[in-house]
């Protein structure tokens, strides 16, 4: 035989003040969340108006510059395309490859440049003037006015103290005394380790003549 159960107004008070707690605290929860998402919504409210400000006032300054501004500027709102962005890397690949002959041209400018420079620097060889004496001339002419034997090297000092316009070194003056000699113009005489030089005599340059003569037949 069933027992049958009947709830007294005990239980059923205790029953309703379980769903009233229950359903004050799901009550405050939601409250709570309601609270943050107004308020997050307050703020990216905010920060939508700010950008709508800029935008507008971004909108003014491109129709007060002009259609260089509209061209440069995305439609979009700043989006790109996956097509724009795959065209513009193919343009920036190909640009060094458009670039490359302009340093080719810039190296064989540079060359040309520096040939030019080259030829347009004045040379350092010093030029005798027309009319001027001759090396050869100037060491005979210092062995007749001394005329006691002297060095290259005292020759050299005289010639570079009387002309400081002319280069003249040692090494070549040594050469032209060398020649002379070789001609019978001069004379060369040895003391100790020093050679020296003087100027040939009438009768010297005669009996050095007379050899090269072709005996009359």
């Amino acid at each position: 035989m069933r027992e049958l159960v009947v709830d007294t107004p005990a239980d059923n008070t205790s029953l309703k003040s379980q769903y009233a707690a229950q359903v004050a605290a799901d009550l405050e929860r939601n409250s709570a969340e309601h609270e943050r998402l107004s308020s997050e919504i307050a703020s990216l409210q905010q920060q939508l108006a700010v950008l709508e400000g800029n935008r507008t006032l971004l909108l003014s300054m491109r129709e007060t510059l002009g259609d260089d501004a509209a061209c440069g500027a995305p439609e979009n709102g700043g989006v790109s395309d996956p097509e724009d962005d795959s065209s513009a890397t193919r343009e920036s690949a190909a640009l060094p490859a458009k670039r490359k002959p302009r340093k080719k041209a810039d190296a064989t400018s540079g060359k040309r440049k520096g040939a030019e420079s080259a030829d347009s620097r004045p040379s350092r060889k010093p030029v005798r003037e027309a009319g001027a004496p001759t090396l050869r001339e100037l060491v005979r002419n210092d062995l007749t006015q001394h005329g006691e034997p002297r060095s290259a090297a005292e020759i050299t000092a005289t010639l570079t103290q009387a002309l400081p316009e002319r280069d003249i070194k040692p090494t070549v003056v040594r050469s032209t005394l060398e020649s002379l000699v070789a001609k019978g113009q001069a004379h060369r005489t040895k003391q100790q380790k020093s050679v020296f030089y003087s100027t040939a005599t009438p009768e010297a340059d005669t009996s050095a003549a007379e050899p090269s003569e072709a005996p009359a037949s």
